[in-house]
């Protein structure tokens, strides 16, 4: 019987672990986890009926690239930055296509397959919670707890791809908070190799683990010697499991070397890389949505959406709560090592989210899982004084929590199938053989347009005169140019999309922008902000202004006002 189970009085052991011994309670608990997790995650995903969320297009696009790895495995290209995750949902693709669950659709298979990937977490947080002395019935809890996060749950019912890495990393996290109080040379290099595994399906995790397994390792109680000898063999371990994957896939199309893999640069020197002020509030925003839906959204008073207070409240006063729990255990060696793995995890984090995307759900869904273990560690110290209330009104929080998180996204239910509706009504509105979008490249827009009338780069310049079936959509993206030419001048941006609107019009297209041309410039600075400055957005909203008419065309319920440009008159 496990330590925690030996302490208690026999007549509070649990009821399954007297009869069946603990191991037998423990893998009914993971069964439990796994399928009941899954089947809820699998419901949620059906009546949701938005695979998108509201997250990105990311999973429009990475279903063009998970393509290749569904017809043809042998012939399809890997990617540096994603090298393990094509191959493995490739693969869970072509099983669900066997099974006949969305056969032929990707893009929504991604969430069957992510909500395996989350139920499998729960298995993670669940072990973790036991190792660290919670009864059955508290571990299970903690797993509850973890789902009920608001971005956790999000990216367990819709399509982005950092499920199965984010799974994984977090599988390494619970191993080193455990195994790393008292290292050997194997749990050093199993943790390692787990971690690297993840990272190896989505590169960039493999910066806020990084420094907090490095810390964790050297605050174990050890010479300077071995401390030395366990941060060289961790490392080690990537360098080993980079080589070894590379070794395993040499020769296949997009193959590369293990350097390669260890360093893609993924994101670094793009339009999404650099600190600015900006990001300081969207990083408080990112926080806050990581814990809590945006359902209350109104606060006169303070200025700000209510969700924003509740959830910062709540977040700081479980770390505040689980600070006062643990102190008195600050030496023992497994609080050391869980403590400065998921704590220094979340503060080199949040400085990497700062100067990249800070308010995304996969850039804090990585940073935070040290809020369901502080939610643990106040649980334990609650349970330790209350020992018959404590529990069921933490698990009743959590419930509670995971109820407001579902009804937060009910307003967004059935957006696959509504922008589906939008554009058979906007095919009928306006002939894309004929007309030229101008479409805010975030704009929900622009993600659906892709999956339903065809991915295309944005731009002018392949297009004949109408009419022109293909591409079917046509579109300038306002933000293009700072997306794919951050080293241009603002000068250069704003005459380019001049220019692309100007031939456009030459050629004779019907030109119409989506949404953008009322738009307010505060608006316009939070839907941007993360990649161009006030300068920029004012010179392109300046511009348009002064170079364009618009001429009111119709309005869609979900896609928003359209505007049909035409020159100005020159003076």
């Amino acid at each position: 019987m496990d330590a925690s189970a030996q302490r208690a009085p026999p007549g509070q052991r649990d009821l399954a672990a007297r009869r069946f011994g603990p191991a037998m309670g423990t893998a009914l608990d993971l069964a439990l986890l796994a399928l009941g997790g899954f089947a809820l995650l699998v419901v949620l995903v059906l009546w949701f009926d938005n695979a998108q969320g509201t997250l990105t297009g990311n999973g429009v696009f990475k279903t063009i690239e998970l393509r290749p790895w569904i017809d043809d495995p042998a012939t399809a290209p890997l990617y540096p930055s994603n090298y393990l995750f094509y191959p493995l949902y490739g693969a869970g693709c072509r099983l669900l296509d066997a099974l006949g669950v969305l056969a032929g659709d990707p893009r929504r298979q991604l969430t069957i397959l992510n909500a395996a990937s989350a139920s499998l977490s729960l298995c993670v947080v669940y072990l973790l919670a036991r190792a660290l002395d919670a009864s059955r019935a508290m571990a299970l809890a903690t797993a509850l707890f973890h789902i009920a996060c608001s971005f956790v749950l999000m990216l367990a019912i819709t399509n982005e791809d950092i499920m199965p890495s984010y799974t994984v990393v977090l599988a390494a996290m619970a191993l080193g908070a455990i195994w790393f109080a008292k290292p050997t040379p194997a749990r050093v290099l199993v943790v390692s190799m787990v971690f690297s595994l993840g990272w190896l399906m989505e590169w960039r995790l493999v910066f806020p683990a990084l420094p907090g397994f490095l810390v964790a390792l050297w605050l174990a109680e050890a010479t300077l010697a071995t401390r030395l000898r366990c941060v060289a063999l961790f490392l080690g371990g990537i360098v080993a499991t980079a080589v070894l994957v590379s070794a395993l896939w040499h020769g296949h199309t997009g193959a590369v070397g293990p350097l390669d893999l260890i360093w893609t640069g993924k994101g670094v020197n793009s339009a999404w890389g650099g600190f600015t002020w900006a990001k300081v509030g969207y990083l408080r925003d990112g926080i806050a949505a990581y814990f809590l839906g945006t359902a209350v959204t109104w606060l006169p008073v303070v200025g700000w959406d209510l969700w924003r207070i509740l959830a910062l409240v709540a977040i700081l006063a479980i770390a505040a709560g689980a600070a006062v729990a643990l102190w008195p255990r600050r030496r023992e060696p497994v609080v050391r090592a869980t403590v400065a793995l998921f704590g220094v995890t979340f503060i080199a984090g949040e400085v990497f989210n700062v100067y990249g995307q800070p308010h995304e759900a996969q850039m804090q869904v990585n940073v935070m899982p040290w809020l369901t273990l502080a939610w643990l560690f106040v649980m334990l110290a609650a349970t330790a004084r209350w020992p018959r209330r404590a529990l069921p009104a933490m698990a009743g929080l959590a419930a509670l929590l995971l109820a407001f998180n579902v009804w937060s996204l009910a307003p967004l239910r059935g957006l696959d199938s509504a922008w589906r509706n939008a554009f058979e009504q906007l095919e009928r509105r306006a002939d894309p053989a004929r007309t030229v979008f101008v479409v805010h490249d975030f704009d929900w827009m622009m993600a659906y347009g892709s999956l339903h009338w065809g991915v295309e780069e944005p731009g002018v310049d392949r297009l004949g005169p109408p009419p022109q079936a293909l591409p079917k959509f046509k579109w300038i993206g306002f933000m293009g140019q700072l997306l794919r030419h951050v080293d241009w001048s603002v000068e250069q941006q704003t005459a380019d999309l001049r220019r692309q609107i100007d031939r456009a019009l030459e050629l004779g297209y019907d030109v119409l922008m989506v949404r953008l041309w009322d738009i307010d410039r505060e608006q316009l600075e939070r839907e941007s902000g993360m990649i161009a400055d006030r300068r920029q957005l004012a010179a392109l909203h300046a511009m348009l202004r002064r170079d364009y008419v618009a001429v009111p065309a119709f309005t869609d319920p979900l896609m928003g006002p359209f505007v049909r440009l035409q020159r100005a008159p020159r003076p």
